[in-house]
């Protein structure tokens, strides 16, 4: 995987964290009165509660990812 690679996926995973709530909301606007809890709704909820604690370990491990696989991408073209 390449730096660039790991830039854009970090870029779209956590954009999607942020965005999948709003979308939730705005697809179904009745679930603000305490809808049944449904699969979507229950990962919106995850994304809400953890976006903030879970957006620096995907940005380390996918550039760590990165890191090790361009090294060894490297060492096989030498």
């Amino acid at each position: 995987m390449r730096y660039r690679t790991a830039a854009i996926l970090a870029a779209v995973l956590i954009g999607g964290m942020f965005c999948l709530p709003i979308a939730v909301l705005a697809a179904f606007p009745t679930m603000k009165q305490g809808p049944p809890i449904t699969v979507l709704f229950g990962l919106g909820i995850f994304c809400v509660r953890f976006r903030w604690f879970l957006a620096l370990p995907i940005i380390t491990v996918l550039f760590t990812l990165a890191a090790f696989s361009s090294d060894s991408r490297r060492e096989v073209g030498r």
